[in-house]
């Protein structure tokens, strides 16, 4: 299995370092965005992520990039003409002979794919399947995946696996709310949902690390860093900021000032 080079983006970038900081010197701090105010939030047209540059992180506007994860090596034209059941919103991972691919059109459908080397030979792994992240975890293959859609949730890890000569899939555990992010700390994947911050434990077990006091799945998460014992949240409006989350969270909210 190739080894990723590059990783951005680990529905959505995900960057954990110590030695990388986040500049809020042109934001200030706000109110949390409860109640109505949650609901002004939504209909900010600000939507923020992080990015790495350098040394540096990055606070940018989301581009939406219909393709993350790892490149795909082919053209448009010849996705156009030869690929066209991969176009739209995609998560690629590299394996050994071809890419598998994510798809995620929300209540349009989605589903996993595997893609050859050359782009020619193509199959279905799993139909029916949002996928938001694909992500390699003690040499395993796994994905997060699930649909938000008119107050209804569905959400599960799943584990992408070769058998008989072909990738295949199974669900490893099933998670009460849609998941939109995740990235390790400390070797364990964080995951993030619409209201909650999951961990994947070493015993491949789901653990509830906390209850946010708004649900942020309504100002969509774009992506994730870690700092010490803190995280970052870059979404819609604004980013959140929560200090010591695994273990005596405070929260904190910055706007663009």
């Amino acid at each position: 299995m190739r080894t990723i080079l590059t990783f951005v983006l680990f529905i959505s970038l995900a960057y954990s370092s110590k030695s990388q900081t986040i500049d809020l010197s042109a934001w200030k701090q706000d109110s949390l965005p409860t109640g109505e105010r949650l609901y002004s939030a939504n209909q900010s047209s600000n939507n923020w992520t992080f990015v790495k540059k350098g040394n540096k992180i990055l606070i940018e506007e989301n581009d939406f990039k219909p393709e993350k994860g790892d490149n795909l090596p082919f053209t448009q034209e010849f996705i156009e003409k030869h690929l066209e059941e991969i176009k739209g919103n995609r998560f690629v991972k590299s394996v050994e002979g071809g890419y598998l691919v994510g798809l995620n059109r929300g209540e349009f459908g989605g589903g996993l794919l595997f893609v050859s080397d050359d782009g020619l030979t193509t199959y279905i792994i799993g139909r029916f399947l949002r996928i938001k992240e694909i992500f390699e975890l003690d040499s395993k293959v796994y994905a997060i995946e699930g649909l938000a859609h008119l107050g209804s949730q569905t959400g599960q890890i799943i584990e992408i696996f070769k058998g008989d000569g072909i990738w295949k899939y199974k669900t490893l555990s099933k998670l009460s709310e849609t998941p939109a992010l995740i990235a390790k700390k400390d070797n364990q994947p964080i995951i993030i949902t619409s209201q909650y911050i999951l961990r994947l434990n070493s015993n491949l077990e789901i653990e509830e690390i906390l209850k946010s006091p708004f649900y942020w799945g309504m100002l969509y998460p774009s992506s994730i860093h870690f700092e010490n014992k803190d995280i970052y949240l870059a979404m819609r409006k604004g980013i959140l900021k929560i200090e010591d989350f695994e273990t005596a969270p405070k929260y904190r909210w910055f706007v663009k000032k």
